[in-house]
């Protein structure tokens, strides 16, 4: 109903400006702003009517268009920092369109032309599309993706200021933008959302996406009411544009070294053509790209027993764990762009983006457990686990801008999916009992001092368990908007426009997983299995790895030196060495030959299913209407204000699983989890605010206040509940709940940016911002429990059904007092084309982010009650936790980050340094106190070369984590104000060669 409300009142406002009468004059002027030496297109100038309001900036295509011009003579000024200021006098008579393109010059000094050099011509495009903004954002340019190309789009904006990094296996793949996580920030392709690919979160994994076909990526900090409300963090849009005028045919062909594999089996392919047609009115992209790299990592991991007792605060290492995970992850993917310029000076645009990469891992660990520590109480464990995941992204959208009347049009309908299926996905767990002598004395540091007490008797080394997991994860989302803007001039020095418009959105989401178990240990290994017509027949161990195994007797135990001809291992950090490494094809084959096992009677199952797995299983339709309202005032060439406010109502249903009671033990009886539906609604209300404005020709200032939001992950309002013990004997009992009455984040934004600009000092850019976020969303997970006490705390319905048993709650809640987020940017971007000699080739960009936070969550505290139990036992402390509001710092957000980039240009060569840094964080907070997790800082070196051998070929050379940086975590004990070293991940230097042609 509300949602219905709201269109009907935007419809409402639609008549009613249409209904005024226009005071704008028809007249305009268009044209093309270009380099004079390379022709190329200059993007964001400042194109204006002198001592008028009227304006614009020049678009991707160096394209601008100023309309609402009376008959009459007017001096047209063009400025872009960087080049050389023109003024051109023109007339317009009646309502005549001009065209008009003009060439600049680069920047004159001691009376030579500057050729502008690739990397400054990136630098410059990205400082004057950040000037010409009238909102905060930040810019990567065409020419600084396609000169010296990162990895992908997740490494060229963590070069942004306020950007920091997510990666897996050494490779960039999400984005936190001002400490937030990944998901409170909106990534799109022209506007268009790019579905989620996280199971539960709304993050999106960039390494999906090609650059080859980008024209740019545009971070917002501050948004308009035009924009998408669920920005909490940000808003970033991958950009593409226009098909060029000439033919465009550019190939990319590159080979890469892996040190840490020291293999250079790899391989990345790209293809981009582009052409128009028809007197320049059809316009026709295609790009392709095809890659193979590996992501293979090593780790090591130190687990300690901390004792929690005020006279105990020793402790002691009980666990060094190894792990080496070989990766492959292949990546292909296509664009096709179509474009059209439509008579009324406008652009329909059809956009097909396809993305699909696969993940191809085989996991192997071990470790050297002592003390009772490790996952079976001193007894060491040997995890592997063969791996496949495919990623498949897909968007299709149609966009138009386009004119009608005195009105603006911007019009789109789109279609998005995502896909994240695992073909394969199996695990296998030995034990070996008593594979640990006990050491003299316990150690506080240097944990390989443990490995020599390892007996590696692999003959006893048994397998105890098997897992085999599947899981679908899809996402459907289409989407309608319209745009309506309707320019309008009150005097020569106060001219703006209003712009309202709507969006409207259908999401469908499905998380389905599956796990089924095997307690080998347990001797439920079955000799007959189920033939696919249905009998019951015999095992066939014939010609396999495991006939001389069947054949001695087969049954419940089989050693894990069956799983390797010769035992191999791996040196992990060239110190450390897993032992033994088993057959990927072995492990395989013992999954077929097992999995449809049964006894003779085919009522006993040899694999289990586990229908605890489910929790997390769901069925989503979201439904988002939107409408807004803004006006953008223009007072001059110095003043702007951006007005309005944005209306988002969301209508979702839920299908989610619940247990009519808990289960313990295997295998779990037929019917033990149901189905359950469940809704949410809410709206609301964004009020926005933007100002900017320039006292001087060289200063800009912009502020900004406005609300927006970030929508609970997909799992958390589901009306779930799942309780029982999970697959491993001798785990606590486990009960998880959604939280159907959980809203939607919402936080006041506040920004103050302030630049200084010139053709001497670049642009120098400082942001001050403050967020303050109400009902933000967080999990409560595992948290210790006896009873429904602290169910009933946060209002969830159900109820525990576990008596007086312990258990482990998980559950969803909004933080009961408001979470602030703040902090402070800083920029300089420069080119040095001023200073003598070889000195005027340098171009450097850094930048340094500051953040801070203040999160109310609840946790676990330890309380106590004195006991004094009668006869002749002593009277003792009893220690249990209680829920307790904490303040803390948010988890996942560094503190302290920045970049600096130094390149240089000369002749045919260009090249470029990059140095990150990232300060440490909390990535965990303990109930305890006794082992909060932190993540360690480290600073990364990155190198480009590129080489132009003649006017369309170039070679490249591109060495990535050069430093060979490991990514680190530590604990730190709040109780006794210790850090102790937890993990390190160690993957390598990586080396890209290759070579560029373009026609």
């Amino acid at each position: 109903m509300n949602m219905k409300k709201n269109i009907y009142c935007i419809s409402i406002i639609l008549l009613l400006l249409l209904s005024i009468s226009s005071v704008l004059a028809s007249g305009a002027i268009i044209g093309v702003i270009s380099d004079s030496l390379s022709g190329k297109p200059l993007v964001g100038a400042n194109v204006f009517i002198s001592n008028t309001s009227l304006g614009a900036s020049t678009d991707l295509n160096g394209e601008y268009h100023i309309s609402g011009l009376a008959p009459g003579s007017y001096i047209l000024e063009i400025t872009y920092i960087g080049y050389i200021s023109q003024s051109k006098m023109i007339s317009i008579a009646g309502d005549e369109t001009k065209v008009l393109h003009v060439s600049l010059v680069a920047d004159i000094i001691e009376g030579d032309v500057i050729e502008v050099t690739a990397q400054a011509r990136g630098q410059i495009a990205a400082i004057n599309q950040q000037i010409s903004s009238n909102t905060i954002m930040n810019v990567v340019s065409e020419e600084k993706i396609q000169e010296l190309p990162d990895a992908n789009a997740a490494e060229s904006i963590g070069r942004l200021s306020g950007v920091s990094l997510m990666r897996s296996g050494g490779e960039a793949n999400k984005i936190i933008v001002r400490g937030l996580e990944d998901k409170c920030t909106v990534i799109t392709v022209d506007g268009v959302k790019i579905p989620p690919t996280d199971a539960t979160s709304r993050g999106v994994d960039l390494s999906t996406l090609s650059q080859s076909s980008l024209a740019g990526i545009e971070l917002y900090k501050a948004i308009t009411p035009d924009k998408d409300g669920d920005a909490l963090a940000a808003s970033v849009n991958l950009v593409t544009k226009k098909a060029p005028e000439d033919r465009m045919i550019k190939m990319s062909i590159k080979g890469n070294y892996n040190s840490l594999m020291e293999s250079a089996d790899q391989y990345d392919l790209s293809l981009r053509y582009g052409e128009r047609f028809f007197n320049n009115i059809f316009g026709v992209q295609v790009a392709g790209n095809l890659e193979r790299r590996i992501r293979s990592n090593e780790r090591i991991n130190v687990d300690y027993n901390q004792n929690p007792t005020a006279s105990e605060q020793g402790y002691f290492i009980d666990d060094f764990l190894l792990e080496f995970t070989d990766e492959i992850r292949s990546r292909n993917g296509f664009s096709i762009l179509l474009d059209l310029n439509t008579p009324d000076n406008g652009t329909i645009r059809f956009n097909n983006v396809f993305g699909k990469t696969k993940r191809d891992f085989f996991w192997s660990t071990r470790d050297y457990p002592v003390w009772g520590g490790g996952e079976q109480e001193g007894n060491p464990v040997y995890h592997y686990r063969d791996r496949e995941q495919a990623i498949n992204t897909f968007s299709s959208s149609l966009h138009g801008d386009n004119n009608f009347l005195s009105l603006g049009l911007n019009w789109g309908i789109s279609f998005a999916e995502s896909k994240s299926d695992f073909p394969f996905d199996y695990e296998m767990i030995f034990v070996e009992p008593g594979g640990m002598l006990v050491p003299d004395a316990r150690i506080t540091d240097g944990p390989e001092q443990l490995i020599p007490y390892a007996v590696n008797d692999y003959s006893v080394s048994s397998l105890y368990w098997t897992y085999y997991r599947d899981q679908h994860n899809y996402d459907k989302e289409r989407t309608a908007f319209l745009d309506i803007i309707k320019p309008y001039q009150i005097s020569n020095s106060i001219a703006g426009e209003i712009k309202l418009g709507g969006k409207y959105k259908i999401k469908d989401r499905t998380n389905l997983r599956t796990e089924d178990f095997t307690p080998y240990y347990l001797g439920k290994w079955q000799p007959y299995e189920i033939a696919p017509n249905g009998s019951i027949r015999p095992k066939d161990f014939t010609g396999t790895y495991f006939e001389d195994w069947f054949n001695q007797g087969g049954g419940g135990f089989i050693s894990i030196n069956h799983f390797f001809e010769t035992p191999k291992t791996r040196d992990v950090y060239n110190s450390y060495l897993i032992q033994p490494l088993i057959d990927k094809d072995r492990l395989r084959q013992w999954y077929e030959l097992n999995k449809n096992g049964v006894d003779i009677t085919g009522n006993i199952h040899e694999v289990w299913p586990n229908p605890l797995i489910r929790y997390d299983d769901y069925t989503v339709t979201e439904r988002v209407g939107a409408g807004y309202i803004m006006n953008t005032i223009n007072m001059g060439q110095k003043l702007t204000v951006i007005a309005g406010f944005r209306l988002e109502t969301e209508v979702n249903d839920y299908i989610s699983t619940y247990m009519p009671k808990p289960v313990s033990g295997f295998p779990v009886p037929a019917g033990s989890i149901r189905d359950t539906t469940s809704s949410a609604s809410q709206t609301v209300f964004l009020p926005n605010l933007n100002i900017a404005y320039s006292p001087l020709d060289f200063m800009k200032m912009r502020v900004a206040a406005y609300k927006a939001l970030a929508r609970p992950d997909f799992n958390m309002r589901l009306d779930r509940y799942i309780a029982g013990r999970p697959a491993e004997v001798g785990t606590q009992h486990m009960v998880a709940v959604g939280n159907s009455d959980l809203k939607t984040a919402q936080a006041w934004n506040y920004e103050v940016n302030t630049s200084f600009f010139g053709n001497t000092i670049g642009l120098i850019s400082l942001s001050v911002y403050y967020k303050d976020i109400k009902d933000m969303y967080h999990m409560l997970n595992r948290f210790n429990a006896v009873g429904d006490t602290v169910l009933n705390t946060f209002g969830i319905g159900w109820t525990s059904q576990m008596g007086s048993t312990p258990y482990f709650l998980s559950l969803p809640y909004n933080s009961p007092k408001s979470t602030k987020v703040w902090g402070f940017e800083f920029e300089h971007q420069i080119n040095f084309h001023f200073l003598p000699g070889l000195l005027k080739n340098i171009v450097l960009s850094y930048n340094v982010s500051v953040v801070r936070s203040e999160a109310f969550v609840w946790g676990a505290k330890i309380d106590s009650v004195f006991y004094d139990p009668p006869g002749p036992s002593p009277a003792r402390w009893n220690k249990f936790y209680i829920l307790a509001e904490q303040k803390q710092k948010l988890e996942g957000m560094p503190e302290f980050f920045g970049n600096i980039s130094l390149g240089y240009d000369i002749g045919n060569f260009s090249g470029r340094v990059s140095l990150f840094h990232q300060g440490e964080y909390n990535t965990a907070y303990s109930a305890s106190g006794l082992s909060d997790q932190i993540t360690n800082a480290y600073t990364r070196i990155d190198l480009a070369l590129k080489y132009k051998l003649t006017k369309n070929l170039s070679v490249f050379f591109n060495g990535n984590n050069l430093t060979n940086i490991e990514d680190g975590s530590s604990i730190y004990n709040t109780v006794y104000d210790r850090t102790l070293f937890n993990e390190s991940e160690k993957y390598g230097a990586t080396i890209d060669f290759g070579v560029t042609a373009e026609f």
